[in-house]
């Protein structure tokens, strides 16, 4: 093997859905972490299989697929694609790896090695996977001087996608003080709020993209209508979003599903007020404490100040 698996990546082999928000990285901004990525005419320079197996994982990325035709491989490395023990060949013949969170952990490390050198280039070109912050938020945890980045670019990124990422890795490091600082940046920042909300309904609720991102910015009418086009039921809905109160591995996630619990359910719900309580038990972020008691007072916590 030519790599070890971060810490996080058991987390990385549950079976999460994959929200449609792959937005793929433009081909200027992948060329500017390592120039054989998107570059087909310097592919012959390859020299190993680390090389082939990252230029898999940024075409997969950018594909917003877990496969590719042999057709979309240069031959150099599909050379190399073909002895790797992580990769494999379907039956009609595209290349994937063994294990898709692969793919994640793969474009989180070349996203880091750009953190880590106090560029938010890479960060800034499209809104990461949360399988990916987990990644990168784990190695954050390790690097004072990417979390010091990552903190002012949460508050003072030129984009939103970059704000909205920064605070997403901060959000995943498992401290309550950058669980706090996460929160408290996205609750201020509209647009890179309505960029978490959004994530958070289509992950949770397994919604489209778009339809999350409606629902995250709209009245409690508004969205019991949307959610009934989904066909979940209401309990479904309020048993995911209240679950997700429990997500220890992200702190803006938690605080974002008390948001939607106060737009989409019925907090007089005898078995949503009692997953609140118990949430507000456990809880080590402040904002989120504010936010639970928001929302069993019939408030949205979008109007706490």
């Amino acid at each position: 093997m030519w790599f070890a698996l971060p810490a996080t990546s058991g987390e990385l082999d549950e079976k999460e859905r994959e929200v449609n928000r792959r937005q793929f990285f433009a081909s200027t901004a992948a060329t500017a972490a390592s120039g054989f990525l998107c570059d087909q005419s310097v592919s012959a320079r390859l020299m190993g299989d680390h090389e082939a197996v990252e230029w898999l994982a940024w075409q997969l990325w950018q594909h917003r697929t877990n496969e590719l035709n042999p057709s979309q491989i240069p031959q150099s490395i599909s050379l190399r694609l073909n002895t790797h023990p992580h990769v494999m060949r379907n039956a009609s013949g595209s290349y994937r790896f063994t294990d898709p969170a692969l793919t994640d952990v793969l474009v989180a490390h070349r996203v880091f090695g750009d953190i880590a050198q106090g560029s938010g280039h890479l960060l800034a070109t499209a809104q990461t996977s949360h399988a990916t912050d987990l990644t990168i938020s784990a190695l954050a945890a390790d690097s004072e001087g990417a979390r010091r980045g990552l903190t002012a670019w949460m508050r003072t990124g030129a984009t939103a996608v970059l704000r909205v990422n920064s605070a997403g890795i901060l959000a995943k490091v498992g401290a309550a003080g950058l669980g706090d600082a996460a929160i408290s940046a996205i609750r201020s920042d509209q647009d890179a709020r309505h960029l978490y909300l959004t994530a958070v309904a289509s992950r949770v609720l397994e919604l489209p993209w778009e339809r999350a991102a409606h629902l995250s910015g709209v009245t409690t009418q508004a969205a019991g209508r949307i959610l009934g086009e989904s066909n979940h039921p209401r309990e479904w809905v309020s048993q995911r979003l209240t679950a997700e109160l429990e997500n220890g591995r992200d702190a803006a996630a938690r605080w974002c599903s008390a948001v939607l619990l106060a737009s989409c359910i019925d907090v007089e719900d005898t078995r949503t007020r009692s997953a609140l309580m118990s949430a507000v038990q456990h809880e080590e972020c402040r904002e989120n404490l504010r936010a639970y008691a928001a929302v069993l007072a019939g408030i949205t916590p979008l109007a706490i100040g």
